[in-house]
């Protein structure tokens, strides 16, 4: 039978080939002829009459008839072109010449100076199809067509390769090579088949200057978008450097892992935000395009385009960071904005400057570098802002803009200063870190419980710590007073306010503020405790929690001292807050003491798993024993609920072999198991015994616990009876 007369017997599950017509700025329109029905393994023949038609636009054609040969390749994926040159020679225009270079690539060459006016090229695509994903690629690198893949089946016979690769939007990265990679979507053919296989492999050519981010030395979970059938599988993803068997890592090659629930739906994982970075971090990436290959079990390998290394961007800079000390003087930092490339930034988009951490001082601004006045300063909700005028940039040039200003730590502050530049020009904010705010004093606190309508309350410690010696200035005041946000139905009458290496005069209540002057400043780190502060309460006061403040010249240059009755005077300009220092009773606790817990009297005795609250008898699971050192060990459980402290407040975790957390009125306790170090407001206090868990019960000292709540204990040897009391 002659070639041309074979035909292929049409099934009713014969796939169906469908046209797919490309929209492209390319310089070729790419497409099938015809629709057929065909089967997998059934040879498609010539007397089917099916081509890929290639149409060059215009500006193409003129290109090959004024002189220039095109040469591309047709490639197939799950399809053998048929071994027949005659296949090929028959379908052939004046000029074009076909080339069958295996069972998957044709070679088309368009001779120089041929006529394509009002023409396309006809390639016969005969040959059979097997099971999987058939398709026909117009490979069209260095050439005038384009490039395209044309699925020669609208319906998938899935094989054994059941996931796809696909990237998202390319994302641009500057020459410093810092910057992440497009999206990349795995797609599953069927059900369950991307959690089965568990990895997903993504490499860098060798040949790259780029590698991926050194933080995946060690695993980082990454984000992930589970879609469709997936979405419920709770999926998590890592991703770390490969390493081979002797443990040498790759930083070109990253190991995605995957893992998640069973889903009885396909459906695709988004990668998001893979982070690469520059080789050589002294020199420049090579501009152009960054590949990687996609590898899994169950997939083809896929070679992606990801990113863009541009010679554009913008870089900010600062030449020396500092460190400044909250509520003292600020120190000068220098920064420089500079354009990686021309028109990186736009001059109809301004660049905006804020700090956290800490504050601009505006009168210290100074423009080194660039325009004048193209960085202004203005003041916005209490916080500086620095503006950088876009239109004072130079059009056709690299800009730099070199500027400096006074950063000042504010009394609270702690931690890293960082200068944060935002724009519309920009893809993403820049960020740089100026340096750091020290602190000058540490505040901790014990908070007192008050009542309503009740006078001469007392209670309540404040302690103020300074981080160095002459933190707090000879001469300067601190003032503390409640906030006045928070109530004016509290007033502070009375206080004692003791010293200990810094020398302090002048102690006095007024106006419900607390004033104390620093006499001498301190030759190693002082101490200064403020206790045993005394409240009137009115009926006013709302039920809740309510802050205090400290301000006055000492914390912060800022404030101002008292020097007269003046109303203007700003004690507490830049201070510091301990939050939820007074805690007004709701009527459930208004029978509470100072230290927030209820009163009352309860009862252990050592063997008993009996006690008393308040005369009342009770039963427990666990009794006082009397440990191999002779210290009398009670359950920490009951002895807190003789003073209202119910099982929501007392948490165990089986943390370092067992953890208790105890939220006791103003106090959180934690104490662990084996260990002698118990926690109160995080701060460490030893015990003269370990706690111990017998039976799932945790039990402590039984003067420790007293001293930890805060309460009365009285141990009666005679009777083997501890008795807890808080009046």
């Amino acid at each position: 039978m002659k070639l041309r007369q074979k035909l292929a017997v049409v099934l009713a599950s014969a796939m169906i080939i469908t046209a797919v017509p490309v929209v492209t700025s390319a310089a070729s329109t790419n497409g099938f002829n015809k629709t057929l029905s065909i089967v997998a393994d059934k040879e498609i023949t010539t007397a089917q009459g099916l081509n890929l038609t290639v149409k060059y636009d215009d500006s193409a054609v003129k290109t090959i008839a004024n002189g220039t040969k095109d040469t591309f390749f047709v490639n197939a994926t799950d399809f053998k072109f048929l071994n027949d040159t005659n296949v090929y020679t028959g379908v052939e225009k004046d000029g074009v010449t076909i080339t069958r270079l295996s069972d998957t690539q044709l070679k088309v060459e368009v001779k120089a100076g041929t006529n394509l006016t009002g023409k396309e090229l006809e390639i016969a695509i005969a040959g059979t199809p097997s099971k999987g994903t058939p398709a026909i690629i117009v490979d069209a690198e260095d050439s005038l067509a384009t490039s395209g893949k044309y699925a020669l089946s609208t319906s998938e016979i899935v094989t054994d390769k059941v996931l796809t690769a696909t990237a998202g939007d390319v994302k641009n990265i500057s020459i410093d090579g810092y910057g992440s990679i497009a999206d990349i979507t795995i797609e599953e053919k069927a059900a369950d088949t991307l959690l089965e296989k568990g990895e997903v492999t993504i490499t860098l050519p060798n040949s790259s200057e780029l590698n991926f981010n050194s933080t995946y030395k060690t695993a980082q979970e990454i984000e992930i978008a589970a879609n469709r059938g997936l979405s419920s599988a709770s999926i998590k993803a890592t991703a770390k450097y490969f390493e081979d068997a002797n443990g040498k890592q790759d930083s070109k090659k990253l190991v995605i892992t995957l893992t998640g629930n069973k889903t009885a739906s396909r459906g695709s994982v988004v990668i998001k935000g893979i982070k690469v970075e520059a080789e050589d971090k002294k020199a420049d990436v090579a501009t152009g395009e960054v590949k990687v290959t996609v590898k899994a079990n169950g997939m083809e390998d896929t070679k992606l385009v990801v990113a863009n290394v541009a010679d554009f961007g913008v870089k900010l800079n600062v030449k020396e960071e500092v460190e400044v000390v909250a509520g003292k003087d600020g120190k000068t930092v220098k920064v420089t904005l500079e354009e990686s490339a021309i028109d990186s930034l736009n001059k109809k988009q301004n660049v905006y400057f804020t700090v956290d951490g800490a504050k601009i001082d505006a009168s210290s601004l100074k423009i080194v570098e660039g325009a004048k006045d193209i960085i202004t300063a203005a003041k916005a909700d209490d916080e500086v802002e620095l503006t950088l005028d876009a239109s004072k940039l130079t059009a056709d040039a690299i800009n730099k803009v070199v500027f400096e200003f006074a950063v000042e730590g504010k009394a609270a502050n702690t931690g890293d200063i960082v200068l944060k530049a935002e724009s519309r020009a920009l893809e993403n904010d820049i960020e740089v870190k100026l340096g750091t705010v020290k602190e000058a004093v540490k505040v901790e606190a014990q908070p007192m419980t008050v009542k309503v309508g009740l006078k001469g309350q007392k209670g309540g410690q404040v302690v103020i710590t300074e981080t160095d010696a002459e933190m707090l200035p000879r001469g300067e005041q601190i003032i503390v007073e409640v906030a006045k946000d928070s109530t004016k139905g509290i007033n502070v009458t009375d206080a004692t306010v003791e010293a200990k290496d810094v020398e302090i005069k002048d102690v006095k209540v007024e106006d419900g503020k607390i004033f104390f002057t620093i006499a001498r400043t301190s030759e190693e780190a002082g101490t200064i405790t403020i206790k045993d502060i005394t409240v009137d309460t009115d009926r006013t006061v709302p039920e809740g929690s309510f802050d205090l403040v400290i301000g006055g010249k000492a914390i912060s240059k800022d404030n101002t001292n008292k020097v007269s009755d003046s109303k203007d005077a700003k004690y507490f300009e830049d201070a510091i807050t301990v939050a939820d220092f007074f805690v007004v009773g709701t009527p459930n606790t208004e029978d509470n003491a100072a230290n927030g817990l209820k009163k009352g009297t309860g009862i252990f005795k050592v063997g008993e798993k009996s006690y008393t609250v308040n005369g009342e008898a009770k039963e427990m699971d666990a009794a006082p024993y009397i440990a191999k050192s002779n210290r009398v060990m009670v359950p920490v459980r009951y002895v807190s609920d003789v003073f209202g402290i119910n099982g929501n407040d007392v948490l165990f975790s089986n943390e370092n072999g067992g953890t208790i957390t105890i939220f006791a009125g103003n106090k959180v306790l934690q104490v662990v198991n084996g260990s002698n170090i118990a926690l109160v407001n995080g701060v460490r206090v030893p015990m003269d015994e370990k706690v111990s868990i017998v039976d799932g019960r945790t039990y402590v000292p039984v003067g420790e616990m007293g001293r930890l709540l805060g309460v009365d204990v009285e141990w009666s040897n005679e009777t083997k009876t501890a008795t807890f009391s808080n009046k």
